[in-house]
């Protein structure tokens, strides 16, 4: 017996929703298994409650990175409150009494454990490990090896998270100096983490195996077996990854070309010798060819600038530039030292390597 059934929501996109689903089913099915062999009886005879349900999802708080916990909590209570929807009132009530103790959890990740989840994904590469990726793949057996290789090739130039293919559309340029531009729409738009509804990523010129690569990839992601392909390639990149680098502990997934896109355009739009203005306004672009709304996210959470690896950069739209908004503060430290001046019993000695006599 499942406890989700498919619905819908106003305020989230559907690939959202279908993720939050996704995940949510998949912690039902490994309750469901632990629970049943707790009691060591069938899983057709288990009978999954949604108070034992949250019990089960509370038990594993402690293998999640503060992030992903929170992606994990906010996925289930939002499927069970749509499960709620269509449910008595009786089993709503007892819905609605579980995820009463789960919004009350906060992260609390075990430090003695392994890397697990996002930190073990690798968000750099060495110059020459995408050459030897792909290499390994096309020498492989793998049904679908040249599939990862255009996947890799695609995404390294153009960052596109996976799930915002499909709706992408490359055209012949309407603005002067460009030949070729991408037409994305942001996948977090709808949680207002975006610039927009969409971004257009221009290119000086692309050579004609590159257009097609990327024209192929678009229709490749509109077809309906697109996520399950996801799934098969990125099977073939964890197995590659590890027989090519066992010893390491941080490896390559589907989402690292975003990472390494980032990088090379940090690498290119960001140097030594500029102005603050300069350098905001590099931000600016950054986060405009990201999809972001704001300059923060890229300068703290995606891999540094000599990372990148040596590919085309694209330029992006002044308008969605002028949309970002600013949130980096270049001069945080100056302003630090005047509020530790102007108020000297709190912390300004601190800031002194040597104290005060």
């Amino acid at each position: 017996m499942s406890l989700f059934d498919e619905a819908t929501d106003l305020t989230q996109s559907p690939d959202t929703r279908r993720a939050y689903r996704r995940r949510c089913r998949q912690l039902e099915k490994a309750a469901l298994r632990a629970l049943a062999a707790a009691r060591r009886q069938p899983l057709n005879a288990v009978e999954l409650t949604p108070a034992l349900f949250v019990d089960y999802v509370i038990g594993k708080k402690g293998n999640y990175a503060a992030n992903s916990w929170r992606l994990v909590r906010r996925s289930v209570i939002w499927t069970l409150e749509e499960d709620a929807t269509g449910a008595d009132e009786a089993f709503a009530t007892e819905i609605f009494t579980a995820l009463a103790r789960l919004r009350d959890e906060q992260a609390d990740p075990d430090e003695t454990r392994g890397p697990m989840t996002s930190s073990t994904k690798a968000k750099k590469l060495r110059d020459d490990d995408l050459v030897l990726i792909e290499q390994t793949a096309l020498a492989s057996r793998a049904k679908h090896k040249t599939t990862l290789v255009l996947y890799l090739r695609v995404g390294v130039l153009t960052g596109l998270r996976p799930c915002e293919w499909p709706r992408a559309k490359l055209r012949r340029s309407n603005r002067d100096g460009f030949a070729w531009m991408l037409v994305v729409a942001n996948a977090k738009a709808t949680n207002r983490r975006a610039h927009g509804s969409h971004r257009t990523l221009y290119f000086a010129e692309l050579d004609r195996q590159t257009a097609d690569d990327i024209l192929e990839w678009i229709q490749i992601a509109r077809t309906k077996r697109y996520l399950r392909l996801l799934n098969t390639i990125g099977r073939l990149l964890w197995k590659i990854t590890r027989e090519l680098w066992p010893d390491r502990t941080e490896w390559p997934t589907l989402y690292s070309t975003r990472h390494l896109a980032v990088a090379a355009w940090k690498a290119y739009f960001l140097h030594r010798g500029q102005t603050d203005e300069e350098r905001l306004e590099a931000l600016a672009i950054i986060a405009a060819l990201m999809g972001h709304g704001s300059d923060a996210t890229a300068s703290q959470h995606y891999a540094r600038a000599n990372a990148g690896q040596r590919v085309l950069v694209p330029a992006a739209d002044p308008q969605e530039v002028a949309r970002v908004r600013q949130v980096v503060d270049l001069h945080w430290f100056a302003k630090l030292i005047e509020s530790a001046a102007s108020n000297p019993d709190n912390g300004a000695q601190s800031l002194s390597a040597t104290p005060s006599p």
